[in-house]
């Protein structure tokens, strides 16, 4: 079952509005606790002011200063022992012993105390003041009023109507506040994404889109170009093909021409399979769907293999093949590694001068890490090739020498397919050259132990 995509503006709104809430709620309990608090402090001070007029009063006119009084509160009057002797709102004799009380313990050995008790069932609260007489008994003055639980329910419809009106403006409020967040995001030019006004925390995913952006043209000019050189490399030899096919078909050359126009096609048909061939190879290296499997093989054996292939056709030119280093294994498709030091060496071969030399090397090194690596290496004493064009040899179809690259033949693929027969391999590939003195190739893979 398909999930639905989140709404960032749907998210915003609800996270705000639920902020709000919380925010609401928190608030409205903290003021009840605060007006409680206060109003507790307030009535202790009561009782202690009613408890000192008492006091006072019986210091002065004696015990029966209390009769008569219509206090509110609730007076008790307790002997140092804790036995109850009178009290204005209950029987004194069948009051049980309060020597143990807090806020009594704390009178009798401090002068004064105070006690707070709750009561779950009636949701009240008594604060308790007790003061210690000159003759020794403890006068108590006890108030009650309702705790925080019962204030609230008792503003439960004024805070039920704040509540309804927060509800009101915290949403307003999130929802103008979704659409500024909002409307920086979807102004957003993506063809050229730093050019619009954002959000810091943007700019990663913005440097991301201009990245692939970049990428993406740099992808596209290529294709283009491609597509340009592939429809040129293949119009050439299509066109010789067509003319000499024409003029056999008319029938106005003679055995000998037809046979040399016969080669000619041949040749120009051969040079067409080596570039679909190599088109094909290459795309499938841009996919990574060779259809061959990696294994653990001899980089040496390849490079004895290649030398043996192209030694005879350097020595036309008096060029010499060498080959030095040790055996060394590699973790790779032998058929693409072959292909590699062919197409470096054969290189090396086309761009050397007469009597000029080659040497194919395969070295071991341990890179910064303690990995240690293979290096294959092709080197000759050809012609070089100039600094400006050094960056773009392995580009597809690009040649330095475009006159002598028609003479020796090749389809401009070579140094392309050895690139990216590397970076499928996961190997680094270094080019040194100087013009007229020659060219090294390096690739570096990892060696399997």
């Amino acid at each position: 079952m398909k999930s639905k995509n989140k709404s960032i503006s749907l998210t915003i709104f609800k996270n705000t509005f639920l902020i709000g809430t919380c925010v609401y709620f928190i608030c409205a309990i903290f003021m009840v606790e605060k007006i409680t608090a206060y109003y507790e402090d307030q009535m202790f001070s009561e009782l202690e002011i009613e408890a000192s007029f008492l006091r006072q009063g019986i210091n002065k006119s004696g015990f029966e200063f209390i009769d008569g009084l219509n206090e509110r509160n609730r007076i008790t009057f307790i002997s140092p022992d804790g036995t109850v002797f009178y009290d204005s709102q209950a029987d004194a004799q069948t009051m049980e012993n309060h020597r143990d009380r807090q806020e009594v313990a704390q009178a009798l050995s401090e002068g004064s105390g105070r006690s707070t008790r709750y009561s779950y069932t009636m949701l009240k609260k008594t604060l308790n003041y007790a003061e210690r007489l000159d003759d020794g008994n403890i006068v108590r003055v006890s108030g009650q009023y309702f705790s925080y639980q019962a204030i609230l329910l008792g503003l439960f419809q004024p805070l039920l109507f704040m509540f309804v009106i927060a509800l009101i403006i915290t949403g307003i409020m999130a929802s103008i506040m979704t659409k500024n967040i909002i409307k920086p995001i979807n102004e957003i030019d993506l063809e050229n994404p730093k050019i619009n006004p954002n959000y810091a925390e943007l700019q990663p995913l913005l440097d991301k889109i201009e990245d692939a952006n970049f990428e993406h043209n740099e992808r596209e000019q290529m294709r283009q170009e491609f597509s340009a050189n592939v429809s040129h490399e293949l119009k050439t030899p299509l066109t010789s093909i067509s003319g000499f096919a024409e003029l056999m078909k008319s029938g106005a050359v003679d055995e000998k021409t037809m046979k040399d126009f016969a080669t000619d096609i041949y040749k120009e048909s051969q040079r067409l399979i080596s570039l679909v061939n190599d088109i094909i190879k290459l795309s499938k290296l841009d996919e990574k769907s060779i259809p061959l499997s990696k294994t653990k093989f001899n980089l040496m054996d390849a490079v004895k293999k290649v030398q043996n292939l192209l030694q005879p056709i350097a020595d036309k030119n008096g060029i010499t093949i060498g080959i030095q280093g040790t055996d060394a294994y590699i973790f790779a498709v032998p058929q693409l590694i072959e292909e590699m030091v062919y197409n470096l060496t054969e290189n090396a071969v086309k761009y050397n001068k007469p009597d000029g030399r080659i040497l194919i090397s395969v070295t071991r090194a341990e890179s910064n890490a303690k990995q240690k690596e293979i290096i294959l290496s092709v080197s000759d004493t050809g012609i070089g090739i100039p600094q400006a064009d050094q960056n773009r040899v392995f580009e597809r179809f690009y040649r330095v020498d475009k006159s002598h690259s028609k003479e020796i033949g090749g389809t401009g693929l070579g140094l392309s397919i050895v690139k990216h027969s590397a970076d499928y391999h996961d190997a680094k590939i270094k080019l040194e050259s100087k013009e007229n003195e020659g060219t090294k190739i390096s690739i570096t893979f990892k060696e399997n132990t």
